[in-house]
């Protein structure tokens, strides 16, 4: 007994020619499915979608990166315009302010009205890019709106009342204290 196609090739059922046609047919069939490819339309219809709504997804994300970005550099840019506009220039003097940044002493030349300012927080130290800048109450607190990075130093203005229970609410601390 041989195969079934030899059997109905024998019997005339069939011709040599849809033998080949149906074998060649088969190994195909075999071959897509190996590739995972389907020749049904809505599997392909699914693939064409998912892959749509991945570049979709990709394109979002570097959208929303590049959003992120712009904002940064506009941030930036409102900063040094106000630092630019509003730094203190004629701070200059023979005293010497001491402050702290980046865990790192740091001293700038100042008269004795721009010191006493500093220590009551009417004058706030900023930079940007290394620079430092002297600024007014006011912008300082704009740009920490912005970004809290760029202030140095800001001291809170003692405009607090006094606590009833502080024993030493008497006495006042010496502003030529100085470190």
């Amino acid at each position: 007994m041989g195969s079934l196609q030899d059997q109905l090739l024998k019997s005339g059922l069939t011709t040599e020619h849809k033998m080949k046609v149906a074998k060649t047919t088969k190994r195909k069939q075999q071959k897509k499915k190996k590739k995972g490819a389907s020749s049904n339309p809505s599997d392909l219809q699914k693939h064409i979608e998912k892959n749509k709504l991945e570049q979709q997804q990709k394109a979002e994300q570097l959208n929303l990166t590049k959003q992120a970005e712009q904002k940064v550099k506009e941030d930036v840019a409102r900063v040094k315009q106000i630092l630019q506009h509003h730094n203190q220039s004629e701070i200059k003097g023979e005293l010497t302010f001491n402050f702290t940044y980046e865990n790192k002493i740091k001293d700038l030349d100042v008269n004795e009205a721009t010191q006493k300012a500093l220590a009551k927080g009417r004058l706030a130290i900023c930079v940007l890019e290394g620079i430092f800048y002297v600024l007014n109450d006011e912008p300082a607190r704009k740009i920490a709106e912005v970004d809290e990075k760029y202030i140095v130093l800001h001291a809170e203005p003692e405009d607090k009342e006094k606590d009833n229970d502080d024993p030493y609410s008497d006495f006042e601390i010496p502003d030529d204290l100085t470190w």
